[in-house]
């Protein structure tokens, strides 16, 4: 049984494609095989089928009656697609719960999302952001068959080995459409593809070698000042040895002090935001609250630890759910640890996922979660102690971190936060519109 924490992602952020199509976002859950009681949707011609429990043989009589008018009205019975009907009425179903994170994920989807928290696929390696009807490089992934090829943050692909993206994604909405050109543009290692590219006024076209990609999900360096910054971009099942490994690389440059960067990581596995919180203390990472209520305290998970550094944890808008978890949980149980940034998102919810017979997902929320301070956080998010609104100003100059690089000319990247943080540290001094947290 393996929990995982994140929540549904807007289509306006930048999606993870690797060529990949992560959709359907941040999350708190388990995953759990098929099992027990299910009401099973089969062919036409059927009333409530067997596998229906007894009890609710006569509710679904209404939808055998709809399903067999649908068989024997519908005026375009070519088009009839039972495994699209099947796949709406799950949909349906869940959509009259009114809870945004209890989902069904389609196969194709479902395996992709499932791969990519893994933290290795076989692609180019690209940040992909999608609209409508268009395709851009959000940024390449360093060390990736795409970076060494010359794609740069910023092209817009035009097509796909020849297909047009506009046509590619016609009529799809942006989780269809994130799928459809993932699918396009990955393949097994040793295959190719032609991406045709328009950068500025010029057009041309690159055709790339697939290779296994490997996604680190933390990037660190040490800072002027003796800082350890360490950035986590989400909680896959690679990321306590990641974590692990990075801090040991680290030691030899004996850190003072740390930056922890939860900004724009949007969740993951919640065991694995367990693991990276017993690196820092050993106790309750959060309480799950069930319907009725009850709380159950579920505790960090030790490793080997990073010491009583003083510490300074980013935050903004994009940390969600397993990242408010660590960041609330770090707050409330941490000596010498600060909040910096801006308010979390403010998904508190814990969900299951599930493998259905179909190899599609269904995501079912069972509970919320509340810090082990038991501040509940579901819509509200996460205030830190020190707010700074982010900004690139000239006088908020940083290192550049997190495979950030400074523009021509410079030598390091605008960061207000980031600066903020460096100050707090290494001179003690406060931002000057500190708020306090909640």
């Amino acid at each position: 049984m393996r929990r995982i924490a994140s929540s549904l992602r807007r289509p306006a952020l930048a999606i993870l494609l690797l060529a990949i199509g992560f959709a359907g976002g941040w999350l708190c859950a388990k995953l759990l095989p098929v099992g027990g009681d299910i009401v099973a949707l089969v062919g036409p011609g059927m009333g409530a089928n067997s596998a229906t429990p007894a009890a609710l043989r006569d509710q679904f009589s209404s939808f055998w009656e709809s399903w067999n008018l649908v068989e024997n009205e519908f005026y375009r019975q070519g088009d009839l697609d039972r495994k699209k009907m099947i796949q709406g009425a799950i949909k349906g179903m869940l959509g009259a719960l009114d809870d945004p994170y209890t989902i069904y994920q389609e196969p194709q989807l479902a395996a992709l999302t499932t791969e990519h928290m893994q933290g290795t696929q076989e692609g180019i390696g690209i940040y992909l952001r999608i609209g409508e009807g268009t395709a851009f490089v959000d940024r390449p992934i360093k060390g990736s068959p795409a970076l060494q090829a010359g794609l740069q943050q910023g092209d817009e692909i035009v097509a796909v080995d020849g297909e047009q993206i506009a046509a590619l994604t016609a009529g799809l909405d942006v989780n269809q459409a994130n799928v459809a050109v993932a699918s396009k543009i990955r393949g097994p290692k040793g295959s190719q593809v032609t991406l045709s590219i328009r950068r500025g006024g010029d057009s041309f076209d690159v055709t790339i070698t697939r290779d296994t990609i490997v996604i680190s999900s933390v990037r660190a360096q040490m800072l002027p000042g003796g800082i350890a910054y360490m950035k986590i971009t989400d909680f896959k099942s690679s990321t306590t040895a990641d974590f692990d490994e990075t801090w040991k690389e680290l030691q030899p440059q004996q850190p003072t002090r740390m930056i922890l960067d939860l900004r724009n990581n949007p969740g993951g596995y919640l065991v694995n935001a367990q693991e990276v919180l017993g690196r820092f203390y050993d106790g309750a990472a959060l309480y799950e609250q069930g319907g009725d209520g009850s709380l159950k305290e579920l505790p960090t998970i030790g490793g080997a630890k990073v010491g009583a550094l003083p510490l300074v944890v980013l935050v903004n808008g994009g940390s969600a759910s397993a990242s408010e978890i660590v960041a609330g949980a770090l707050r409330d149980e941490r000596p010498q640890t600060y909040l910096l940034g801006e308010k979390t998102y403010g998904k508190g919810s814990v969900q299951n996922i599930h493998t259905l017979s179909d190899s599609g997902s269904i995501r079912v929320t069972i509970a919320h979660w509340l810090t082990p301070g038991k501040s509940a956080i579901h819509k509200v998010g996460i205030t830190p102690q020190f707010v700074v609104p982010y900004t690139e100003d000239a006088a908020d100059a940083a290192p550049c971190v997190a495979d950030r690089a400074p523009t021509e000319g410079q030598s390091t990247c605008a960061d207000s936060q980031l600066a903020w943080a460096i100050r707090l540290l290494v001179d003690g001094k406060q931002p000057p519109a500190a708020a306090a947290a909640k």
